[in-house]
């Protein structure tokens, strides 16, 4: 049987039930369960030492007490305090749940289907407590160490607790994409930021906000990607008052709108993430365009075209951008675009002696017409497409880029360009922390229960 302490609270749901209640994530009827403290008393770690779910064996220190469970206790109070010391709002005690006003950790065996799962559990202005369930030994996952594995899952799903303590339930590519950024600001050094950065520099035609569908691909988890670029730009606090205007239920885009020089920033952005990977280190002295410390870690993004010339007709998404490769032999270069598409910025980037992005050497106007860009030496540059606008349809534009750039030059100057039509696709994936708003026990149940698959994490990576 469970063994349990007395005093714990009772759902009536299994969606929203605990694991050691029976709950979706839950303990075997074998398994023997127990709990540890951290040493400041503000989590506590259920784990099982006998029975299916049995927790990490290794006790180092010869203390009785599982290293495993002790790490996870140390890991969870540590996350805690960096996030209150940064300035976020106290994540809500959970008034006795388990037991203790304690952040609860329960660690369950996911068999390798995910790696933890944050559930909402009270809610009240969808404001909500809630508690994380976390694998129990992590075998045969592909974190390099066990170190890694507990530093990124309690500073991940602890942020999903961050979240509920300003609004429950955003959007995936929001909810994900911060925690995710989140785990970087517990450690600098993430694997997993570094890791998930790399399915959307695979995907930066896609729209930010607009994810694949299935339940949490990559891409929304890589979306961390802009809010580091963003908290580089304008300071960690950023994050706080963007949390805040969320939170007094501001739309995210608009608030993000109001918040940057989103016109700007996102063509910065996509400029930094051209620099990365081999066609890093070469971005220098610009204001704003200094690139990320780690860009030689990730990246590059995914070319369209890698070709002498180019001539495409792309449909370019509001907050995407698309990268071309031009392989050019030396001499004249010409642009040219069918229609007038004004969402859209194109930029010429040069690379230097050693192969980085270093240098924008043409922006051209997205004007319907041919423009003379000059005289350019021999050698690899490259050349990108960047909606950074909100604008609620995209823009699909023929233009050329080359030697001879005329078969782009519109009949009749001053068409419109295409307008309209997505062709990605619109389906969100849920978020890791869905909840209904209403605190009445009933209305929490059927928001969770409704949003409860897409609210576990997305397991890491196949075994390495």
């Amino acid at each position: 049987m469970i063994a349990l302490l007395s005093g714990l609270s009772l759902f009536a749901s299994p969606a929203l039930a605990r694991p050691t209640e029976n709950g979706m994530f839950r303990f075997d009827s074998t398994d023997v369960v127990t709990y540890l403290d951290s040493a400041d008393g503000t989590a506590r770690v259920w784990y099982s030492t006998e029975g299916p779910n049995v927790v990490k064996a290794g006790d180092a220190d010869a203390d009785g007490l599982p290293d495993f469970a002790e790490l996870v206790a140390v890991d969870t109070a540590d996350v805690l305090t960096t996030y209150e010391d940064f300035g976020f709002r106290p994540i809500p005690s959970d008034a006795g749940a388990g037991g203790s006003d304690a952040m609860d950790v329960y660690l369950v065996d996911f068999a390798g289907n995910s790696d933890g799962n944050y559930s909402p559990e009270r809610c009240t202005d969808n404001v909500c407590t809630g508690f994380f369930v976390m694998e129990n030994d992590f075998q045969g996952y592909g974190y390099s160490n066990i170190d890694s594995a507990v530093s990124t899952l309690t500073s991940h799903e602890l942020f999903h607790a961050q979240q509920a303590a300003y609004n429950n339930g955003q959007d995936a590519w929001y909810a994900e994409g911060t925690a995710v950024w989140a785990e970087q600001l517990y450690d600098p050094e993430s694997e997993d930021f570094r890791y998930f950065c790399e399915a959307y520099l695979d995907d930066t035609g896609r729209s930010l906000n607009i994810p694949p569908s299935g339940v949490l691909p990559p891409f929304v988890y890589g979306t961390a990607l802009w809010w580091k670029f963003l908290t580089l730009r304008y300071g960690d606090a950023w994050m706080i008052d963007y949390l805040e205007a969320t939170g007094d239920g501001e739309d995210l885009l608009l608030a993000l709108d109001a918040r940057t020089t989103l016109s700007t920033d996102f063509v910065d952005f996509a400029a930094w993430n051209l620099a990365t990977g081999g066609l890093s280190g070469g971005l220098a002295g610009d204001p704003g365009l200094e690139g990320y410390s780690f860009a030689s870690d990730i990246g590059p993004p995914k070319f369209e075209e890698r070709d002498p010339s180019l001539d495409d007709d792309n449909r370019f998404y509001p907050l995407a951008a698309t990268y071309y490769k031009l392989e050019w032999e030396g001499g004249p270069l010409q642009f040219a675009i069918e229609a007038d598409a004004p969402d859209v910025v194109f930029q010429l980037w040069a690379t230097n002696a050693d192969g980085a992005v270093s240098e924008l050497v043409a922006e051209p106007e997205s004007v319907a017409g041919l423009v003379e860009l000059g005289e350019f030496d021999a050698g690899d540059y490259y050349f990108i497409g960047v909606n950074p606008t909100l604008a609620e349809d995209s823009t699909k534009v023929r233009f050329c880029l080359g030697a001879d750039a005329s078969a782009c030059v519109p009949e009749a100057s001053g068409d419109s360009a295409d307008i309209g039509g997505s062709g990605q696709d619109k389906e969100h994936g849920g978020c890791g922390c869905a909840s209904a708003p209403e605190s009445d026990t009933a209305s929490a149940v059927i928001g969770l229960a409704m949003g409860i698959v897409a609210a576990t994490r997305r397991r890491r990576r196949a075994v390495e």
